[in-house]
């Protein structure tokens, strides 16, 4: 396991940081990364790379996943006690439209110095379908070059629902594909949807729902969302 570990970091830092970042992370200007954006399509591998080798080009990385879902729509002790009376329909409706209105955030800021980037989207921008931007899915962008934005307002901004920003940037984006359970895992193994080295999939270590282990490359992208939703009161837990 720690050969074929040390294998595939070696394959990563191989590759590096795509060449359309690196020209991104070049501008000096709002107008040259209007332009850049323009013409660039990103995929989550290439996002993933930048995570991965940001430090090649002398930057670093964090970031953050949230997860928000309406305060009307969370379970409470009293639903929960209705639930106990054979009354199940409410809560159950309430717990199926907090699936349906929760909202994922995820946010990646890189930075050097006072050079700052930042890259975020939420479930809703990379949407293949019926997505608010006529391009489809993408990711926002913007950076220090962004005059009167700071860098801790933005990374505080994410602590909401809200993440509407003015003036941020819409890159063309391809979130990654997974194997579909009837279809043959030789499939996927290709350049436009997973690179065979990314991840090795075993159906073998499904674990139930007919699913594969998440690859490598997702878990840096969106990191690991576990939901759990319990029907005790707290009380009595």
């Amino acid at each position: 396991m720690q050969r074929r570990k040390a294998e595939y970091y070696d394959r990563v830092n191989q590759i590096g940081v795509p060449d359309r970042l690196k020209e991104l992370f070049l501008t000096t200007r709002k107008a040259e990364a209007e332009q850049s954006s323009r013409k660039i399509v990103l995929s989550e591998h290439d996002l993933f790379l930048l995570i991965h080798n940001c430090s090649r080009i002398r930057f670093t990385h964090r970031c953050k996943f949230k997860q928000y879902i309406p305060e009307h729509l969370i379970v409470s002790d009293t639903d929960r006690d209705v639930m106990k009376t054979g009354n199940p329909k409410k809560t159950l409706k309430k717990i199926s439209s907090g699936l349906l209105e929760r909202r994922y955030i995820h946010v990646y800021l890189f930075e050097y110095g006072s050079d700052w980037r930042c890259f975020y989207f939420t479930h809703q921008d990379i949407e293949p379908t019926n997505n608010h931007w006529k391009y489809g899915c993408h990711l926002h962008y913007i950076s220090h070059l962004w005059a009167g934005l700071k860098k801790r307002w933005i990374w505080n901004k994410f602590n909401q629902r809200s993440t509407e920003i003015s003036g941020s940037l819409h890159i063309r984006f391809e979130p990654f594909e997974f194997p579909n359970s009837n279809e043959p895992i030789e499939n996927y193994l290709n350049e436009s949807k997973l690179p065979p080295w990314a991840v090795i999939f075993d159906p073998n270590l499904a674990n139930g729902c007919g699913s594969v282990p998440l690859p490598v490359p997702h878990l840096a992208t969106r990191g690991l969302w576990i939901t759990k939703v319990s029907l005790r009161s707290k009380s009595n837990q």
